[in-house]
């Protein structure tokens, strides 16, 4: 299985994100709204109370005459002429010598007949004390909220990440299993219906998996197995048929047979060998110094390279350690080392570079249109002398043992080997 990448992120995490930047646009959206209608509903409240006390100093100017003149909240005067009959209300600056500041000011102002006479009243009120009010109460209310909206979300946090444990531990016995494992696989009941439903397609899903995948994994072994038997059956009558006397046609034509068959013999083996990785097989692991292996390697295809006069060089700067079963980690650089020499010419480099994290083979070779996509997949082919699977099973060996491999070309052919972070399985 694959582990999660750094780039996703947990259902609860996006669920919790989403639900807090949710809560915060309505808390802004609740706080603004209600700034505004506290506003409204004091400024309004504010314009009663002004003209409640205009109709009561109308009422003192009726009775008694006198004209009040309170500075700056009440301020009267008789005029000669009424010039609007509209009272209007109005916020003006009045400069407050205490303070040394201009204050704001609702007014209400008006023109009046009484007794035949005519007045202008202009009464006012202070407003910056009723937006302090309204300040006081807008953070009341935004901490109250936010008080609410917290508790709230980290009680759902809480509910949530305990209705999520169980899937949780479903999900980690998921990425944990693994069909070459003996068990079954089995996943706690969590009494949600969805929950519940899920897991129960997952069992069965990976009982049909397991299923298939013991019947195939016995069938390939069986018939890599009983190929085995007639191959080298018919191996060892063509040789005895060779040392007979025939004619050179009839010769050249078993020659041509036994080859074939010894090719068949190798790509059964290798298939058998694919399958084995893929399924599992080699469960073993130490871990191997790929300095020292590489080493052992030169020594043993240096007949090889002589042969074919080509020269290796071998460049370390550190050591390459790692966690792989010994088996498949000789088989991976005698493959690596077979493709080195096989697509290599006559008086042509290997040059092998290694590192703490990196292992790099190169090789002088022909030109091909094979590709880093390509050139790992089966049966691709380089030139006839290959099966196409040399380079497929070192692919499936570093897949399942945390190494990634790359083909790049330019002057030369290289295969760079590297540790990665996650292991398939």
């Amino acid at each position: 299985m694959n582990t999660r990448t750094s780039r996703n992120i947990k259902f609860l995490t996006k669920v919790n994100r989403n639900f807090f930047i949710i809560l915060t646009m309505v808390l802004i959206l609740i706080s603004l709204t209600g700034y505004f209608i506290l506003r409204i509903t004091i400024i309004r409240g504010a314009k009663e109370n002004l003209l409640y006390k205009a109709d009561a100093i109308e009422k003192l100017i009726n009775e008694t005459g006198s004209l009040p003149n309170l500075e700056p909240g009440i301020e009267t005067k008789q005029i000669s002429h009424i010039e609007t009959t509209q009272p209007e209300f109005n916020v003006i600056y009045i400069y407050n010598q205490q303070e040394d500041e201009m204050e704001p000011f609702l007014e209400y102002s008006t023109q009046v007949e009484i007794n035949g006479k005519y007045y202008a009243i202009k009464l006012r009120q202070a407003t910056f004390e009723f937006e302090d009010l309204i300040i006081i109460l807008t953070i009341t209310l935004f901490i109250l909220l936010l008080t609410a909206f917290l508790i709230s979300y980290f009680i759902s946090k809480k509910v949530n990440k305990t209705i999520w444990a169980q899937f949780e531990d479903n999900l980690y016995a998921i990425e944990q299993y693994n069909f070459s494992d003996k068990y079954q696989l089995t996943l706690k009941k969590t009494h949600i219906e969805e929950f519940d439903r899920l897991n129960n397609v997952v069992e069965n899903l990976t009982g049909k998996l397991r299923s298939d995948y013991d019947t195939l994994k016995e069938f390939t072994e069986n018939a890599s197995h009983e190929l085995q038997t007639p191959l080298a059956t018919i191996s060892l009558n063509l040789e005895e048929i060779l040392q007979q006397d025939m004619d050179s046609e009839s010769f050249k034509k078993i020659a041509t047979a036994m080859h074939a068959i010894k090719k068949l013999s190798r790509l059964n083996q290798s298939l058998l060998l694919l399958a084995k990785i893929e399924n599992q097989q080699f469960t073993t692991k130490s871990t191997v110094d790929f300095n020292v292996l590489i080493k052992q390697k030169t020594e043993e295809f240096s007949v090889l390279f002589d042969t074919r006069s080509i020269e290796i060089t071998l460049h370390e700067t550190g050591k390459f350690m790692h966690e792989i079963n010994d088996h498949l980690a000789d088989i991976l650089f005698n493959n690596l080392f077979s493709n080195a020499v096989n697509h290599n010419y006559k008086n042509g480099k290997i040059v092998i570079s290694i590192s703490d994290q990196q292992l790099k083979i190169c090789n002088t070779g022909e030109p091909n249109t094979l590709t880093n996509n390509t050139i790992f997949n089966r049966f691709s082919k380089g030139n006839s002398k290959s099966y196409g699977l040399g380079l497929s099973i070192v692919k499936k060996i570093c897949d399942t043992h945390g190494l990634t491999i790359k083909y790049v070309k330019n002057d030369m052919h290289c295969f760079l080997i590297e540790k990665s972070n996650t292991v398939k399985s």
